[in-house]
């Protein structure tokens, strides 16, 4: 008898569910099915192909506002220039991005409740790493060459190609090259340190589609089956805490400025923590966590992309080591002294490599996620009503053939034959003008756009460039098949294969 009813309570639930999520947004087209309850063989569709769900939706209703079904909500996606623009320069306070990847992330189970309540390390990512960028830089590049060495370069014999598992080597090396700005040595460089970070980076993507599958009743029990994160914020602890401890003592000791103070990240989250909890080690802990997920998936998915893309091209690989050495000289670019970072900026063609490369395979089918706060009018007379989000679709937009020509082909110098061409015709004054068309939030949606840019995406460039530089001028690469990995799909998010292999060959 209680079985028949808990069955019972459960299919009214869902019922009532679907019903308010049809009649809220049954003015706006569908991809895929649409009705009351046929809607949820497209979520099912979603989850395990969201870049096609997409792409018909795209075609269909190019330029217009569509839909797409989730098990427990409607997504509205924008499209065309016009409502992107809507979408990009809507403010904050109408449609909001933070409280659209509260939702979307599933964040109290995934990145702790208290990230929700207090996004302060938001701030600190946006304004006090990108000041101190410069700074850090030289450690940064001394630890990515330092762990590369680590993890590549001592297990490869002369003349021998070396199979490497890419996703897994280039994450730990991403891993220690971020914390060496982020706590410093040796900690860094400290085994379990960088397990705990990965496998909450693992966590919050894995978790984000597990939680997402369920009705918005069963989230809570989904969620707590799920949910690492305090376990994981107890293993970290164990190593940071006496870190803390020691900060806090000088700090009581000399003050706030006290002599030889750590510039890292933890040095900033302790000075820019809310007075209460946000001050406490665990909370400390979990802000580490969240930091690292941040700047680790982003980074060391989008270089595990293009690393494949160089590897099953080969001939792109002689054209950016000639650029490189042109602009950085013949250096191996084996230590910090031998980065000039202003020389990086004018590499056009590794710049245009990886851009192709987050056009093709970037991090996924949806970007600028807003959450409609008020009701909004985009500017074809579309309403949505508050609670509903609403995003790009990138992979489709980037293999729009008016935007892009051949734009399902890869093509590493797509974007820097236009700058290349404007300096031949004396136009370089046009130059960045032209960047920033090639990269606006109309046509190009990797980094997404207005307030809510990536705020760590001058940070993640600079490692991204770097590495990559690293990489093509010390070794040979290829895929033993030739043929690039197939990218792994997890709902709307896409990831480079965790499998595949990357057979390396030191340079002589």
């Amino acid at each position: 008898m209680l079985l028949s009813l808990v069955i019972l309570a459960a299919i009214v639930a869902v019922s009532a569910q679907a019903l308010r999520r049809h009649i809220s947004l049954r003015h706006i087209p569908a991809a895929g099915h649409g009705g009351i309850f046929s809607s949820y063989i497209t979520s099912l569709r979603f989850t395990i192909n969201a870049e096609s769900v997409l792409y018909d939706g795209y075609k269909k209703y190019k330029g217009r506002i569509f839909k797409v079904a989730q098990m427990d909500r409607w997504i509205a996606f924008a499209s065309g220039d016009a409502l992107l623009e809507n979408l990009r320069t809507a403010p904050e306070h109408v449609l909001s991005m933070e409280a659209a990847m509260v939702d979307l992330l599933q964040s109290d189970y995934t990145l702790g409740e208290e990230i929700r309540r207090d996004a302060y390390h938001v701030g600190v990512i946006r304004h006090i790493l990108s000041k101190n960028l410069a700074v850090i830089l030289p450690e940064i590049l001394d630890e990515m060459v330092s762990a590369t060495d680590d993890l590549i370069r001592t297990n490869l014999s002369k003349d021998i190609w070396v199979p490497i598992r890419a996703t897994e080597t280039f994450s730990k090396i991403v891993c220690r090259a971020t914390n060496r700005a982020f706590i410093g040595l040796p900690l860094c460089r400290d085994e379990e340190y960088c397990s705990v970070n990965l496998q909450f980076t693992n966590h919050v993507v894995f978790g984000t589609v597990f939680t997402g599958m369920f009705p918005s009743f069963l989230k809570p029990v989904a969620g707590q089956i799920w949910s690492k994160v305090y376990g994981l914020q107890e293993r970290l602890l164990r190593t940071i805490r006496p870190i803390i401890s020691e900060r806090r003592h000088h700090i009581q000791e000399y003050g706030p400025s006290y002599p030889d103070k750590p510039n890292d990240m933890l040095s900033w989250l302790m000075d820019a923590a809310t007075p209460g909890h946000c001050q406490t080690d665990e909370s400390l802990a979990v802000r580490m966590l969240n930091v690292n997920f941040l700047a680790l998936h982003t980074t060391s998915s989008t270089f595990v992309h293009a690393l494949y893309h160089l590897a099953s091209k080969p001939t792109y690989i002689n054209i950016l080591r000639e650029e490189l050495i042109d602009n950085l000289g013949p250096n191996r670019l084996r230590s910090a002294n031998d980065w000039v970072s202003d020389k990086l900026e004018k590499c056009w063609k590794l710049d245009s490599f990886f851009k192709e490369s987050q056009r093709l395979n970037g991090m996924g089918a949806m970007s600028l996620p807003r959450k409609v706060m008020v009701p909004f009018t985009f500017s074809d007379g579309t309403v949505l009503p508050p609670g509903i989000i609403v995003a790009a679709a990138p992979t489709a937009t980037h293999r729009d053939e008016s935007l892009y020509n051949n734009a399902a082909e890869f093509d590493g110098l797509r974007f820097s034959k236009t700058r290349e061409n404007l300096v031949m015709q004396g136009k370089s004054d046009k130059i960045e003008e032209e960047r920033l068309r090639l990269t606006s939030t109309h046509n190009y949606l990797s980094f997404g756009g207005g307030r809510h840019a990536c705020p760590g995406r001058f940070f993640a460039s600079t490692i991204l460039k770097s590495m990559m530089a690293h990489v093509i001028l010390n070794y040979d690469v290829k895929l033993e098949s030739g043929q690039r990995p197939a990218d792994e799909w997890y709902g709307p998010m896409c990831m480079p294969s965790r499998k595949a292999k990357v057979l390396f060959k030191a340079l002589e």
